[in-house]
Order: C-alpha cells, then structure tokens, then sequence
C-alpha cells in the first residue's frame, strides 16, 4: 500500500505506509495528512466484456473517380474570362437600357454654325442618344476624314428629334 502525504512543500508518496500511520480526523497542523491511499499491487480490473471493433469499409475503387487537379494559372485564366464576359454584359445591359447606345435611322441635312464642332451638332440632332456614338455615324454618313467642319458646311446627320 502507497500513501499520499501532502506537505508543506508538496506532496509525497510514501511507499509500505497504509493509511493508519498518518493519524486522520485530529485538527489541521503543519505536518503531514493523508490525502489518498490506494494499493501498488494491484492492476487495473478489465473490463468483463472486450468492446467490438469498429470496421470502416472503404468504396470500390471503380466507384471512386479522381478529379484532375488544374494548374493555378489555367483556373485563373478561367476565373477572368469569367469576370470579363460578365463586366462586358453587364456594360452592354446598362447601355441597353438608358437608350445610349442607339443612334436613330432617320437621317437630316443641317448647317454647321459658327464655333460648331461635331460633338455639338451630334448633341443638338439627337439628344437622347451617345453623342460618341452619333460623331461616328456622321463622320461615316459624310464621309469625314477627321472632325473638322466649316462654318456654313452641310452635314447629313442621323436625325434622333422628337416632333412636337
């Protein structure tokens, strides 16, 4: 039998001590006291039935199929078209819906006026409309080289005004 003993600088076993050498039950003084006793010859009791084992199954291996792993670089690619096609639609959508992006079919003749510039006739021809977008169309309709225009010089222009 081993014994526990608490001191004052901590605690020791004390091996063939039983518990009756340490007196119990007298009132708390510096020294000694029992604080747990228990056999050193004795093991561990067993337990009176052995616990089942678990058993895991793994898959069939035909069942299993393996995911090819990218390269980092491939899924980035991926991952910007990704981002460009949706940026672009979302651009195409917004420009849908304000209207911006049409240039009106019908076209007119007009006069350019003095300090004009193409940009100024395309706002003042089709107002709802891209001015960007209308500066192209002129050009094209007159066959312009550059965005320089004169005083007094006809232009057929896309014709975006309402009437009324």
């Amino acid at each position: 039998m081993a014994v526990v003993v608490g001191t004052r600088s901590g605690f020791e076993l004390v091996d063939g001590a039983v518990a009756e050498d340490v007196l119990r039950g007298e009132p708390l003084r510096p020294g000694p006291r029992v604080l747990r006793s228990f056999p050193t010859d004795q093991r561990r009791p067993t337990t009176p039935r052995p616990r089942p084992l678990a058993v895991h199954t793994a898959p069939e291996a035909a069942a299993c199929t393996a995911r090819e792993e990218r390269h980092p670089a491939v899924q980035f690619a991926r991952y910007a078209a990704v981002a460009v096609v949706a940026a672009v639609t979302l651009s195409l959508l917004y420009l849908f819906a304000s209207g911006a992006a049409t240039v009106p079919e019908r076209t007119s003749v007009v006069h350019v006026q003095v300090g004009e510039t193409l940009w100024d006739i395309a706002e003042r021809t089709a107002p709802d409309s891209d001015p960007e977008a209308v500066v192209v169309r002129i050009k094209e309709l007159n066959r312009l080289a550059d965005s320089s225009v004169k005083p007094g010089q006809a232009l057929v222009v896309p014709d975006g005004r309402t009437d009324g």
